[in-house]
């Protein structure tokens, strides 16, 4: 089993894809249980993992997905505060 990639994304970017995403419909917040539980099986996302390697990035995270099929979409953790990004990139089996 491949390990995944955690890459970092520009701020002023991901603010852009986020912006399309919530215009798009696309946008994914936690508290919409179905399609974030959906996403996170369907990716293998571990949460748990991403959420403490990026830790060292920010303390301030918040989790969000965009639901595209495009290069844009996918599970990202940001820090306004901070403005800093990271997505999540499944590895292909």
């Amino acid at each position: 089993m491949s390990r995944p990639t955690i890459k970092e994304i520009n701020f002023v970017d991901f603010k852009r894809i986020l912006e399309q995403a919530a215009a798009a419909g696309t946008r994914v917040e936690k508290s919409d249980k179905a399609r974030w539980s959906a996403f996170v099986t369907q990716s293998r996302v571990k949460e748990a993992g991403f959420i403490a390697y990026a830790r060292s990035h920010s303390e301030s995270l918040t989790p969000v997905i965009v639901d595209d099929s495009g290069p844009n979409g996918g599970y990202y953790l940001y820090s306004e505060r901070d403005e800093v990004c990271l997505k999540w990139i499944p590895r292909a089996e």
